[in-house]
């Protein structure tokens, strides 16, 4: 993790992307997307490319499992960039309610609560959530990165139930695939001025293991600014 700073890596890892916490689960194993048995860890190889040189590092997810918040059973995801997520997964999906950095000495509300999968499971079904820009960068300007100043709202879709995924020597199947849009309105040279930016996530959760891949794609036109494209996978 060592292309961030502290500040910046819990800052990607709580807007991913709302990123790769995204992973809750239902009380039956045998048809949840997400897992949060207590123990249930999992390692991400992490690159990005684009107009500045290509970086490679990895992340972990550790689920702690259930405790009581704000007098509701919430599911605690451990994530290595130093936050923590406070899941709720009942009948309506996952949602996430509350998040805390090495930062925070309590937990701190999402008002309202962020939607991470929304039931029901099937083509079609979509919803709104929050997000930052995670890779856009000023080229010659500070602070760099545009997610502390820039906000967007992005529309999730579920696009496909009937994924299959080939990762290493394991086929994945049946896989939920999502996608998010967005886009900001940026000034990105004097040729072509504002011009409306796409952020585009991409994830995909196997059925009894989760999220197991996720991509972010933020480009832009030569310029001002500096755009790419992160990829996560998860290591078997």
């Amino acid at each position: 993790m060592s292309m961030h700073t502290p500040h910046s890596r819990w800052r990607w890892a709580t807007t991913a992307l709302t990123c790769l916490a995204l992973l809750a689960c239902s009380a039956e194993p045998r048809d949840s997307w997400m897992v949060l048995q207590s123990g249930h860890t999992l390692v991400y190889d992490v690159s990005v490319a684009g107009d500045e040189p290509s970086t490679h590092t990895e992340w972990t997810l550790r689920t702690e499992g259930p405790r009581e918040w704000n007098g509701q059973t919430v599911f605690t995801r451990w994530h290595s960039a130093g936050v923590r997520y406070f899941l709720v997964s009942d009948a309506q999906g996952v949602r996430r309610v509350a998040h805390q950095t090495e930062l925070d000495s309590e937990p701190v509300p999402d008002e309202p609560p962020v939607w991470v999968l929304k039931a029901p499971f099937v083509v079609g079904t979509e919803w709104s959530a929050p997000t930052v820009p995670h890779l856009l960068a000023r080229r010659n300007e500070y602070p760099r990165e545009l997610k502390h100043s820039h906000r967007a709202t992005m529309v999730w879709r579920i696009e496909s139930v009937s994924e299959t995924l080939q990762i290493g020597d394991r086929t994945l199947a049946p896989c939920l695939k999502l996608v998010g849009t967005a886009q900001l309105n940026l000034y990105t040279d004097p040729v072509n001025g504002f011009t409306n930016v796409p952020l585009i996530s991409r994830e995909w959760y196997c059925q009894g293991q989760g999220l197991v891949r996720l991509e972010r794609e933020e480009r832009v036109p030569q310029g001002f600014l500096l755009g790419g494209l992160l990829t996560a996978q998860w290591r078997p």
